[in-house]
């Protein structure tokens, strides 16, 4: 594998017109969406898109300052955090593909060009981020944050359920309050 610094002279073009700009440590789809990656999601991609497909190499490189100490989990974790960065800018997650009891390969066609070049063909828009977290059970483990950039954030229908639940629990405790006083005063009398 070479070195980071030159792999941030790079970009590579992968299936749909993706880029992973390795210099930004992110994907890019087509139409502009954006997936930044962790720093394990970066290491992890830069060795599948170099041809690394053992576990266990894969483990020692990307885990390096924990000298191997690193359970499945986080390993499985990552592969699946890349898989969500795949399908964030409309790749198939399948292309990270489990080679069983042996580790796991990039199957997409990948063409690798120096960023100079990208730079004068394809400028990279200038977008707002948004950040986007695992499930609660592979953020752990996983040691991975996968961040995406949406076009337009829109407020979730959760979103708007839950301030539709505060309103009526203030309003709620608000005639619950008046009534006790009343009750109170009533009471006294």
């Amino acid at each position: 594998m070479a070195n980071g610094s030159e792999h941030n002279e790079l970009i590579f073009f992968l299936d749909n017109g993706v880029q992973f700009l390795p210099e930004k440590r992110f994907l890019i789809s087509l139409s502009g969406h954006v997936v930044n990656l962790s720093e394990n999601s970066y290491r992890f991609l830069i060795l599948l898109l170099d041809g690394e497909n053992d576990k266990q190499k894969i483990i020692n490189q990307i885990w390096h300052e924990q000298r191997g100490v690193v359970s499945d989990s986080s390993y499985y974790g990552q592969i699946y955090a890349l898989r969500k960065a795949f399908e964030l800018v409309g790749l198939s997650g399948a292309l990270i593909k489990t080679i069983p009891r042996r580790g796991v390969k990039y199957t997409g066609k990948v063409t690798v060009k120096p960023l100079a070049v990208k730079e004068e063909q394809h400028p990279v828009m200038a977008v707002e981020h948004e950040e986007v977290s695992l499930p609660a059970e592979h953020e752990a483990t996983s040691m991975a944050s996968i961040k995406a950039v949406p076009k337009k954030p829109a407020k979730s229908r959760f979103d708007h359920f839950i301030s539709i639940m505060a309103i009526l629990a203030v309003c709620w405790l608000t005639t619950l309050t008046v009534l006790v006083v009343k009750y109170i005063m009533q009471i006294d009398k």
